[in-house]
């Protein structure tokens, strides 16, 4: 599995960029990148299964993170970036880890510029709060052109289905 692959994130990084056909398919990516966390919110784009998401995350048994859900579509419109960034920055502490399902979803109520500026603010929100953050993204649902507009405002991307990471030259290790 993929889980591999988290362990070459450095401590530092920020914000993640996990790319992948589904979030069935990264569910242990996603794991490994919310077991270091102290709270999880799980952000759930119009129709995400962020319950079966939280099920999966709680299902070790062990005494893990608190885990909240945000719901974009019941508890924030989906199009309205401002308040979902204003309900996202409300739930971030320090030691936060927000799971973003999905960048897909996204991509479909706001174009390219709109969601770029959007992350660049919430990437910069999640330092403010010692947070971290890590989104989904199907890359066969949008363009290379976008996928790599979004990867530069990452500080590491895993890509499951190349079977890698990638990580901002300033955070890589020597």
């Amino acid at each position: 599995m993929e889980e591999h692959l988290v362990g070459g994130i450095p401590d530092d990084a920020t914000t993640v960029l996990v790319l992948s056909p589904t979030i069935d398919s990264d569910a242990g990516v996603c794991s490994a990148l919310s077991a270091r966390a102290k709270d999880i919110l799980l952000v759930g784009y119009a129709g995400a299964d962020v319950a079966t998401l939280r099920e999966r995350l709680a299902a070790d048994g062990s005494e893990g993170p608190r885990i909240d859900t945000l719901d974009i579509g019941t508890d924030v419109e989906p199009n309205d970036l401002t308040g979902q960034g204003i309900a996202i920055t409300e739930a971030l502490s320090a030691g936060t880890e927000v799971c973003f399902d999905s960048l897909t979803a996204l991509l479909q109520y706001a174009d390219r510029e709109r969601s770029f500026q959007f992350l660049h603010s919430l990437g910069e929100r999640c330092v403010d709060a010692s947070a971290t953050i890590h989104y989904h993204l199907d890359p066969a649902t949008t363009d290379d052109r976008t996928v790599a507009a979004l990867s530069m405002l990452m500080d590491a991307v895993v890509d499951t289905e190349a079977d890698e990471l990638r990580v901002r030259p300033e955070l890589q290790k020597d």
